[in-house]
């Protein structure tokens, strides 16, 4: 595994010509049956060897309504990429107490990377992005979203498939205290990372009290597959504690869970009650007040997501 962060590759995909394209409407689908639409206009639209990539502008969301597509499907944006991010990585590490090496499947945007290095514990950040091109593309188009994460020297970017960078730090015996799932919705090229074998080959790389943070998808309008992963989660975890947030961009109440042998809900539970350190204190979204609300499943979700 590289020491240091790799240089990206240059884009080798198509880029729409011209500073911007006519506004039109953007779906963002909420699972088989239902969906909504966006106005907004593209800026930037590319083809890669692995999937579709569009950086839109979204008057919905104001002065931060950029938003980046892959294959159609909304990812991320400017306004409210910080919830699933924060909600990821800071209740997972801050329960650790004192993650060193961290690992983030996916995560070519950089956001979850960004909150990773606001930890004064991490010393270093492994980021397995598919595509080299997404952050090219984030980098030029999306720069506040990462905001120094590539370049700080404790990020090391490896550019290939996920599987084969978890494969690989299994036969050299690596560890790590966090890994979050920072990937493309759980179906098609990504379902098998969310299944148990996966998650069992990531338990193997975890220190002791190593969790993962990952995010399961829309509990109202996709509650089948949201199910199907809590269950492979805890066949193959002894805690998992989902939670919820509401991500406009997405739609809808969005669900997230931890995972860990080790880290359970009393750990979780008394960061409801902890002072931020200083780099944590000016968080967008996450904080002890909205802990606690974070990890209580409302009761007309336990079908879906148990009882937290």
């Amino acid at each position: 595994m590289p020491t240091k962060r790799d240089t990206l590759t240059a884009d080798s995909g198509h880029e729409t010509p011209g500073p911007t394209l006519a506004s039109a409407s953007f779906a963002a689908p909420l699972g088989p049956w239902a969906g909504y639409t966006f106005a907004g206009r593209t800026v930037y639209a590319a083809t890669s060897a692995h999937q579709h990539i569009e950086i839109v502008n979204l008057p919905a969301f104001g002065d931060l309504g950029r938003a980046y597509r892959l294959d159609g499907r909304f990812m991320a944006s400017l306004a409210d990429a910080h919830i699933c991010h924060e909600c990821m990585v800071h209740p997972l590490l801050l329960a650790h107490g004192d993650a060193q090496r961290v690992l983030i499947l996916g995560g070519g945007d950089g956001g979850s990377a960004r909150e990773v290095l606001r930890h004064a514990s991490v010393k270093e950040v492994v980021i397995a992005e598919l595509d080299a091109q997404v952050p090219t593309a984030i980098l030029h188009h999306m720069p506040t979203l990462p905001d120094g994460a590539f370049d700080d020297p404790r990020t090391t970017l490896v550019v290939g498939d996920a599987r084969d960078l978890v494969e690989a730090a299994m036969a050299k015996g690596e560890r790590f205290d966090a890994v979050i799932f920072d990937l493309t919705e759980a179906d098609g090229d990504a379902a098998p990372l969310h299944d148990a074998p996966f998650f069992s080959n990531v338990r193997s790389l975890l220190a002791p009290r190593g969790g993962i943070a990952l995010q399961l998808g829309a509990p109202w309008f996709e509650g089948a597959r949201v199910r199907r992963m809590l269950d492979a989660l805890r066949s193959v975890f002894v805690h998992v504690q989902p939670m919820t947030a509401y991500v406009p961009l997405y739609g809808t109440q969005w669900a997230l869970a931890l995972a860990s042998d080790t880290l359970g809900m009393r750990e979780i539970g008394a960061l409801a009650s902890t002072p931020l350190p200083a780099p944590l204190q000016r968080l967008r979204h996450y904080s002890p007040l909205r802990h606690a609300a974070l990890f209580d499943i409302a009761p007309e979700l336990r079908d879906v997501l148990g009882q937290g």
